[in-house]
């Protein structure tokens, strides 16, 4: 869940006010390190991330490098060095807002977009219309993975999906590509396409960048009808001659005009009841902010509902920038529907850290953001970075040019082609019960003769199970959530035991 304050731009962009404090990057040592002691308290105080035994190595040791060494007056080497002992986090929340008073950056006045095939420009400023449809290949005479595997220590995120999508932005700053070695100005940039053409860029405000737009599959524009919801946090179509209702969210919290998120649900709900919808598609590939404590009703009429809650009747899609509330609400509807991901690897792994932080480092007025709750939808020993779709889409330039969407194209020619066995009754009887799993309490039950895995949420946390149970092979029960599996047991008496929950690569013992 992020902070409704938090304004993002590819991610990192926030807000140029975040800080009221004059930023002075030439204070003294002292004053240097008593900023840093300031940091590093703050983190070990307020991020969760922080705790994790790798993490808070990496943090403590790249802080200990930067705490005793001579620091000078270059705002990019600060900013820079701040930025890679934030990095040590992985977490996009924690960084430094480099759009801020003091600060400034220039970007590039082109949005470029990382394809499957490659990095090609979307929109540019009236100066360089030009370029639109180019692929870069070279940013100053390094190619573009060169500058990519240099930058990622600036690249504060929980994986390299989420990284390519931020370096949409840090890679066309002139002053961070001049700081690691790939610059030849603070002011402009050489790019070189795969045509052979170069173009010299000149660096411009970030109000200037703002104005472009990538134009991706549905995003804030049905594709069917051109009708446009800039602006809007949600919105729902019918896809043309189907009972397909496609419903995307890119913020889960009310809309500034039109109706709340509450009567959307209500709204989606009458669509369902009434048979006018049969298959919901779920767009969850921009955004992700808002409240996740708002989802809990909508992500239950789905569970609850027979029409929708089927294999191949229910779809999330998903992309590299899919996170915060929206990367939790694929999370739960994974483990208790049977819900089909299609796209690419999430921005964020399942157990999210969220809830913006700004600080003011007291002697240099730098502005920093940190996270500060971790909210869970899977178990704590979970360290996954990403949550995998089912079905993975590829996106180059070409479906971009010719304004496909893969996604749908996949939507409407899958197969529900998965055939489980039934569980023989004499298992099935001796399976029903409550069990201990982690300290969480786990149920076996029986609804209308096939079994369920089940676990309600706890207070403050996402985290709940309703997955249905197949026989897979002796010993081993799959369930509707990839990866997941129950191992059991079965004596000389033929009397059952359960041993172990399979939860992708982790093995969690039941009791």
């Amino acid at each position: 869940m992020k902070s409704k304050i938090l304004t993002v731009l590819c991610g990192v962009i926030m807000s140029c006010s975040v800080n009221s404090q004059e930023v002075n990057f030439q204070i003294d040592e002292q004053s240097w390190q008593e900023d840093f002691q300031f940091l590093k308290k703050k983190v070990e105080k307020t991020v969760p991330s922080y705790h994790f035994s790798e993490n808070k190595k990496a943090f403590d040791e790249i802080y200990e490098v930067i705490s005793t060494s001579q620091i000078g007056n270059n705002k990019l080497e600060i900013v820079y060095g701040i930025q890679k002992l934030l990095n040590t986090l992985n977490d996009e929340g924690c960084n430094v807002p480099l759009f801020q008073n003091g600060i400034a950056l220039e970007v590039l006045p082109i949005k470029p977009y990382w394809f499957n095939n490659g990095l090609f420009i979307l929109d540019a400023s009236e100066n360089y219309k030009d370029v639109i449809g180019q692929q870069i290949v070279k940013i100053n005479d390094a190619t573009v993975d060169e500058v990519f595997n240099e930058l990622k220590p600036l690249l504060n995120a929980d994986n390299e999906y989420y990284k390519k999508y931020l370096f949409q932005v840090y890679g066309l700053m002139p002053s961070v590509l001049n700081l690691v070695g790939f610059g030849r100005s603070n002011s402009e940039v050489t790019l070189q396409f795969a045509s052979g053409n170069t173009k010299q860029i000149k660096g411009s405000t970030i109000n200037d960048y703002l104005q472009l737009s990538r134009g991706l599959p549905n995003d804030e524009v049905f594709s069917f009808t051109n009708k446009d919801y800039k602006g809007k946090n949600y919105w729902s179509e019918m896809l043309p001659n189907t009972k397909t209702l496609f419903v995307q969210m890119q913020r889960i919290a009310n809309n500034e005009e039109g109706i709340s998120f509450s009567n959307f649900v209500n709204h989606i709900e009458s669509f369902i009841k009434s048979n006018k919808t049969d298959k919901i598609v779920l767009d969850l590939r921009y955004g992700g902010g808002g409240n996740g404590f708002k989802l809990k009703r909508f992500t239950d009429l789905l569970r609850d509902s027979n029409t929708i809650n089927k294999k191949g009747n229910l779809f999330i899609l998903t992309s590299k920038a899919t996170r915060g509330t929206l990367l939790e609400l694929a999370s739960i509807l994974k483990l208790n529907t049977k819900a089909i991901l299609i796209g690419e690897p999430t921005a964020e792994g399942v157990n999210t850290v969220g809830d913006i932080k700004y600080i003011t480092l007291p002697n240099s007025g730098i502005t920093v953001s940190l996270t500060h709750t971790l909210w869970h939808t899977s178990w704590q020993k979970d360290r996954s970075t990403f949550l995998s779709p089912d079905v993975s889409v590829e996106y180059n330039y070409s479906d971009k040019a010719k304004e496909q969407d893969p996604w749908l194209d996949v939507v409407y020619n899958y197969e529900v082609k998965e055939l489980y066995q039934s569980i023989p009754s004499d298992l099935k009887n001796q399976l029903i019960g409550t069990y201990n799993i982690e300290g969480r309490k786990v149920s076996i039950e029986n609804t209308n003769g096939r079994l369920f895995l089940t676990m309600n949420r706890k207070m403050k946390s996402f985290f709940e199970i309703y997955t249905e149970l197949y026989y897979q092979s002796e010993g081993i029960l799959s369930t509707d959530i990839d990866g997941v599996a129950l191992a059991y047991t079965k004596n000389s008496s033929n009397k059952i035991k359960l041993e172990s929950l399979k939860w992708k690569g982790l093995n969690l013992n039941i009791d």
